[in-house]
């Protein structure tokens, strides 16, 4: 199950005030009705999760709080269909804290600004190193990782196999097509449905994690999902993200301990890395479930812009 609400109650007469007069602000502006309940809303999120450090006079707001935030909306499970928040969703959110900075800019009501430089669009393309990535399945292998049997099936879902994070929480025993070397995505993005490839690797590491692992999990009770939390139901996004996290600092790789990623990292490396290998973009597309070809070319640029 995925989170189904986000908190948005707010305790501080302060942010109270602010989010009402930032709401008359821009229905001063023009704002259409529905632009001005989100961006009600995204400040209330922005508020609620200051309230949550311990902030709740703007004074004692730093910057490091506002890049707290944005990791945080980059890891928070989307309430509505499962898996994390579209980038554009998280620009929405950016574009909601600008306009709360140009308010109060402009109204002198606090002595408070959110640098803009702090505010730069969420960069989507980023991605692990072949060597991160061995890294991270070193680590998910162990055998002192009492789950190291569904860790790595986990990482062959969504690195192996590139599936969304809701799409690999979604996936039941009946989708993987084994005689075929095949997933079975039933609900990607726009419902659309679509075939994907399975490794050798990644075939084998499944296998043993569902006739041994799954099998203790499941501890007697039956069940299709094919990823399991510890008790033996469909495993979370978020509690597949925290265990990507303690797999990562698991690993022997201080750099990659240091860096900000969840599960779509895993899509977006595996693209990169097939990209580098020479695949071409079409094929790349396919295996993605992009709708367009111009969605997958951010991959070239991101190449471009890279040393390797």
């Amino acid at each position: 199950m995925f989170q189904k609400s986000v908190n948005r109650d707010i305790k501080s007469k302060q942010f109270i005030y602010l989010t009402q007069s930032f709401t008359i602000w821009l229905e001063t502006l023009g704002y259409k009705p529905r632009t001005i309940k989100q961006m009600n809303w995204n400040a209330a999120e922005f508020f609620v999760f200051l309230e949550q450090n311990g902030i709740i006079r703007l004074k004692d707001f730093t910057d490091n709080h506002l890049k707290q935030y944005l990791e945080y909306l980059q890891h928070r499970p989307n309430c509505m269909n499962g898996g994390s928040l579209s980038p554009g969703y998280i620009n929405k959110h950016v574009t909601a804290l600008r306009l709360l900075s140009r308010y109060m800019q402009l109204t002198g009501k606090v002595s408070f600004t959110i640098k803009p430089e702090l505010l730069k669009t969420i960069e989507t393309s980023t991605y692990l190193t072949k060597t991160e990535i061995q890294a991270l399945y070193k680590a998910a292998k162990d055998e002192n990782n009492l789950y190291h049997q569904r860790d790595t099936a986990m990482l062959g879902i969504f690195y192996g196999c590139g599936l969304r994070a809701s799409e690999g929480a979604a996936l039941n025993l009946s989708d993987l097509l084994f005689e075929k070397g095949l997933i079975y995505v039933r609900n990607g993005k726009g419902y659309r449905q679509r075939y994907v490839p399975i490794s050798k690797q990644v075939k084998a590491d499944l296998l043993i994690y569902i006739f041994n692992q799954r099998h203790d999990l499941l501890n007697g009770k039956k069940g299709e999902a094919l990823l399991l939390g510890r008790r033996g139901v469909r495993w979370s996004v978020q509690g597949m993200y925290h265990r990507l996290q303690h797999i990562k600092c698991q690993t022997n790789d201080e750099k990659l301990q240091q860096k900000t990623f969840g599960l779509h990292i895993l899509r977006h490396s595996i693209a990169t890395h097939l990209l580098q290998d020479g695949m071409k973009l079409e094929y790349i597309s396919k295996f993605l479930g992009h709708k367009s070809l111009e969605t997958t070319q951010k991959y070239t640029h991101l190449l471009k812009n890279e040393e390797f």
